[in-house]
């Protein structure tokens, strides 16, 4: 078994770095979108692939953390607020891929037409949510070392 606490590990991190590195992508290319219109479309191209590789790295780092609480991880408060953001990362994942960025992609203007205000509505809904989602993946990775 204490073969199994370096190789958690290792996925742990992999997961962590996957997880926030792909957010950042992500609120990164949210920001620009919202300084420039024209960015919006290449934003929707990769929206999809990079949430793919946020998933990817929170289910690698959700499971490695299973992994190390069957092993007899001790629940200390610290560990308890981690699993607290990391749950509430779950959720507030699909309400950002599920509800909001659909709107968000509906509403889009086409290149060189104005943007209406209800894309403008969700457009701060949508940037919101993704400043929330990458601050959480980052107070997560702070309580991690922590622990």
């Amino acid at each position: 078994m204490a073969t199994l606490w370096p190789i958690l590990t290792l996925i742990h991190l992999l997961g962590l770095a996957l997880a926030v590195g792909a957010a950042a992508v992500k609120l990164t290319l949210v920001l620009r979108g919202r300084a420039d219109a024209a960015a919006i479309p290449a934003y929707l191209a990769v929206a999809a692939p990079v949430t793919r590789l946020i998933v990817v790295g929170i289910a690698l780092a959700t499971l490695s953390g299973i992994g190390f609480l069957a092993l007899g991880r001790p629940l200390t408060p610290t560990l308890i607020a981690k699993l607290g953001l990391v749950a509430a990362m779950w959720v507030l994942g699909p309400i950002i891929d599920r509800a909001v960025e659909p709107r968000f992609a509906r509403l889009a203007p086409s290149p060189g037409s104005p943007a209406s205000p209800g894309f403008a509505r969700v457009q701060g809904q949508h940037l919101a949510l993704e400043v929330l989602a990458t601050s959480l993946l980052c107070a997560i990775a702070v309580l991690g070392v922590l622990i």
